[in-house]
């Protein structure tokens, strides 16, 4: 007796939550997004977060350490897939362009990778640091952490802001649920972690140019936080989708604008099975 695998693409699609969230902040739009296309998602949760973030504080390491941490982890989980998309939102897309970027030139990995995702990337965010912190963030990084963590009544002398939930989105319910889920971190985060966001920033945009695999971007015009790239930026293989009204958040929430957000995504997955 013989059995045959007929229809799509054995895919598995791996998600990366955002600075302040974790691995199941955004659970109800991604479940809504994949339940009806045939496929496996696996949300991934960084160091410093969930849980941990009561503690850490979304204090994260290096992010080339984390990359290599993601592209470990989707080697491990990728045994039967035939395809991979990865999908991150703001500071979770830049670490999967930069995995993705790994993955793509290890010899080793054998799915192909049919896709990126990139929900409001945080390719942009250097407004939101004072320039001189900027300037020598890789200095002051360690400096940073040692701070929060030996001696904290100094810390908030190299943080960045409290969160402010209200240009996270504009929708109620979302800034509602944010404000009750005691696992997305509120707090002031080590200048140390907003480095790693930076430069990681700056490291997936340059990689994004120079990759050919599919890419899809989703970002919100007036969105603060990160800033919208400009259609210019990236090549033919960067499809780029800039939605209205909407804030950081393009994929949470009941607007007719995160309904289109997140229609576009679900076609970009479709296409690739």
């Amino acid at each position: 007796m013989k059995s045959f695998d007929i229809g799509a693409k054995k895919t598995r699609v791996f998600f990366l939550h955002g600075l302040r969230g974790h691995g199941l902040s955004q659970q109800a739009s991604l479940q809504h997004m994949v339940k009806n296309l045939g496929i496996s998602m696996t949300s991934l949760e960084m160091d410093g977060h969930g849980e941990a973030s009561k503690i850490r504080h979304c204090l994260v390491p290096k992010f080339s350490d984390t990359v290599v941490d993601i592209a470990g982890l989707i080697q491990r989980h990728t045994i039967e897939a035939e395809q991979v998309i990865l999908m991150g939102y703001s500071f979770g897309a830049t670490l999967m362009v930069l995995a993705a970027e790994r993955l793509h030139d290890d010899p080793n990995f054998k799915p192909e990778i049919a896709g990126i995702i990139g929900v409001s990337s945080a390719f942009d965010v250097g407004h939101n640091v004072p320039r001189w912190q900027l300037s020598i963030s890789k200095a002051i990084g360690p400096v940073s952490r040692y701070l929060f963590e030996r001696s904290s009544r100094f810390s908030p002398l190299l943080t960045i802001h409290e969160m402010n939930v209200d240009r996270i989105s504009a929708d109620p319910t979302v800034v509602r649920a944010i404000k009750n889920d005691p696992l997305i971190y509120k707090g002031r985060i080590p200048l140390a972690t907003s480095a790693q966001v930076y430069q990681a920033g700056l490291a997936a945009k340059k990689a994004l140019q120079s990759l050919k695999i599919p890419s899809l971007l989703v970002h919100s015009t007036d969105d603060t936080i990160a800033l919208a790239p400009s259609p210019g930026d990236f090549g033919e293989q960067v499809q780029m989708r800039l939605f209205k009204k909407l804030r950081h958040n393009c994929i949470d929430g009941v607007s007719r604008e995160v309904f289109a957000a997140r229609k576009t995504i679900m076609q970009f997955i479709v296409d690739k099975l």
